[in-house]
């Protein structure tokens, strides 16, 4: 590992312990069941299996030669943070956290993703990419239908991370819309019997390449700052509100601002830049998938924050994952 990246690590072990808050956890992070729902920060090949069954070519992300810019369905070059958190969680190498689309009738894995790309949090959306995918609200919904009239496990982790489409979309800048529908879901998941949940807040989306590039970076920031702080105080209150919930929150926008402070890791060049400068293989998932190419996954890549325009690459995707199973571990 060179001395870049020996630094991000170090430095990020030190974010990792302050980015965290507790309502009324408990400590625990050996669970054996965990189902995620949320967007492409979540999806672990949804979208790519639901644009696959519709012959959309090519499936999106774009993840088979030779328009292989993405890594195996998910939006990034590697593993998404969930999948981080699940390995860690499991104790095994490379424990699968399926896509739900890939189940054949009811809940029957112990990792589930119910994630889709593109999504928002309400019911269902229309995806920049073209395809009416399942919001957080109606992921929780198909949750519910597989669960076929059993209760949720009780047990299990359920991991909910939406909000950031809403506005990057312009479906709203009004975070207490979002915020509301992220309480609903964790209430919804609660009432069907689960007890344990992860809710992140939103990184700061003025950073993004796709924000800068608009001239609207202050404008996104304001919003990620509206939807934490109102998400923050929302939590307490439901862990208030619902006996014997546990409610843990991953402060991510504080990790991704002490990375960019550091400046141990590029936030304005994102990786496909790097590695295919000039080719638009940067922006060819937002512009025109069909001209997206194959990227060598297994280059050398220095520390990059953003893969493309918009998502974080897997290197902070595992810290990201790293976060979340450290906010489960640490005691109140």
């Amino acid at each position: 590992m060179n001395v870049r990246l020996r630094a991000l690590w170090r430095g990020m072990a030190l974010v990792i312990g302050f980015g965290l808050t507790q309502f009324s956890w408990a400590g625990r992070s050996n669970y054996q069941e965990m189902y995620v729902f949320g967007d492409s920060l979540s999806d672990t090949g949804n979208a790519f299996v639901a644009t696959t069954a519709q012959q959309m070519v090519p499936a999106l992300p774009p993840s088979i030669s030779p328009h292989a810019t993405y890594w195996q369905g998910r939006f990034t070059n590697g593993p998404v943070a969930a999948e981080y958190l699940w390995d860690l969680m499991s104790r095994k190498n490379g424990s699968e956290l399926a896509p739900s689309l890939t189940l054949t009738a009811r809940v029957s894995k112990a990792g589930v993703s119910f994630a889709f790309g593109g999504s928002t949090s309400g019911i269902s959306s229309l995806s920049p990419l073209g395809f009416t995918v399942p919001g957080l609200l109606g992921q929780v919904q198909l949750f519910n239908t597989l669960l076929m009239g059993k209760r949720a496990p009780g047990a299990a982790l359920y991991v909910v991370w939406s909000g950031s489409n809403d506005y990057l979309q312009g479906m709203t800048s009004t975070p207490s819309n979002v915020v509301g529908n992220v309480a609903a879901s964790v209430r919804q998941l609660y009432a069907m019997g689960a007890r344990s949940f992860l809710v992140p807040n939103l990184a700061d989306m003025g950073i993004t390449p796709f924000a800068q590039a608009q001239g609207a970076s202050a404008a996104f920031t304001q919003l990620s700052q509206g939807h934490n702080a109102l998400l923050s105080a929302t939590l307490a209150s439901l862990s208030q509100e619902l006996p014997g919930a546990r409610i843990v929150s991953l402060d991510v926008f504080a990790l991704g601002a002490a990375l960019a402070a550091a400046g141990q890791v590029s936030t304005d060049l994102p990786a496909l830049e790097y590695l295919a400068p000039g080719t638009g293989a940067v922006d060819c998932l937002f512009r025109n998938p069909a001209t997206c190419m194959n990227i060598n996954f297994s280059a050398f890549l220095p520390p990059f924050l953003f893969w493309d325009v918009m998502h974080p690459t897997t290197q902070i995707h595992g810290l990201i994952g790293s976060a979340m199973f450290n906010a489960l571990q640490k005691q109140k």
